[in-house]
């Protein structure tokens, strides 16, 4: 039996991806869960307590699937292949949940119209960054170029795909994985 909390945030996350983030309100999941707002806020007093799980729970998902799906024993150039397939076929399988997240991040403010939810130590860039070292320092397989813009670089082009991925414009996830990896290949590849 699904517990009520699982139930809020799987409706929660089912709202804002259809409606969007502006049209979310506790209320509107209460209706959809069928029970009270004091449930929902028994549960999450603070509507960014709810977002944050949504959040938590899209990432921690993500990172079981990529860890799972990514192949680590193999040069930097493979790494970062199986970085940039993982993370696209993930969105692909968790649409819904993609687009929620989306919502979610480009639009949470606070009070001051600052947004929410930030990344503020670009720990998303953590992974790409050590296979980009890796790839130039060890095996040699990449040219140099400053680390953190490229994995800025991939992360843009990964996050800008996620959405249209997401939003069923480019249906073809074999041809966006196949041109993403060959764009960064060229563009990591050492030319001696």
């Amino acid at each position: 039996m699904v517990k009520t909390k699982d139930k809020i945030i799987r409706k929660s996350v089912e709202l804002i991806s259809l409606y969007g983030y502006v049209n979310f309100s506790i209320g509107n999941v209460a209706k959809e869960v069928q029970v009270s707002k004091g449930v929902v806020n028994y549960h999450f007093p603070q509507k960014e307590l709810l977002l944050e799980a949504i959040i938590t729970q899209y990432y921690e998902k993500a990172a079981i699937y990529m860890g799972e799906h990514m192949i680590l024993e193999e040069d930097a150039k493979r790494m970062l292949e199986s970085y940039i397939e993982s993370n696209l076929r993930f969105v692909s399988e968790n649409k819904a949940e993609t687009l929620a997240i989306t919502e979610i991040v480009l639009n949470g403010r606070n009070e001051n119209g600052e947004l929410i939810f930030v990344d503020e130590n670009n720990s998303i860039l953590n992974p790409l960054i050590e296979i980009f070292q890796y790839g130039q320092d060890v095996d040699r397989s990449f040219r140099k170029f400053p680390p953190e813009i490229m994995a800025r670089a991939v992360r843009n082009v990964i996050d800008s795909f996620s959405s249209t991925i997401a939003k069923e414009e480019i249906t073809d996830i074999d041809s966006v994985i196949m041109e993403i990896k060959t764009i960064f290949d060229k563009a990591t590849e050492r030319s001696d």
